[in-house]
């Protein structure tokens, strides 16, 4: 079998490329800067004072409440909140409570038997998970 030879074109790769030319970028200053000096402690009091105090009823859980976390489907939720906001319920525990609690007016006699006893042992079960 012949031997292959390939010849390269003398003229390829001989030029330099001509990159084309950068110039420096200069760092730019700020218009503004923070002056210590003007900076004094009575414009600090006066930003506090500016301030309304929030008051937010949400975020922490009520004294001596322990609270769990459910999974719901996000229409589910958003219905809670429609309920919630219709009915005038300060809270979403306080519309599910009230609601919870109509349905167990509701229930017939075995229906009744039943639900006291899967509440007892829920109880029994969250007072032996705590201890």
């Amino acid at each position: 079998m012949a031997k292959v030879e390939f010849k390269k074109d003398p003229n390829r790769g001989v030029k330099e490329k001509a990159y084309k030319k950068i110039d420096e970028t200069k760092a730019s200053e700020p218009s503004k800067t923070f002056d210590l000096s003007k900076f004094t402690p009575e414009k600090k009091e006066v930003e506090k004072v500016v301030e309304p105090a929030r008051q937010t009823t949400m975020g922490r859980p009520r004294k001596n409440k322990v609270y769990s976390t459910i999974r719901i489907q996000k229409n589910t939720i958003n219905r809670i909140n429609a309920l919630q906001n219709t009915l005038e319920y300060d809270t979403q525990d306080d519309l599910v409570a009230s609601l919870l609690d109509r349905l167990e007016n509701q229930l017939e006699n075995e229906q009744r038997i039943m639900f006291d006893m899967y509440m007892k042992t829920y109880e029994a079960r969250d007072r032996k998970k705590s201890k």
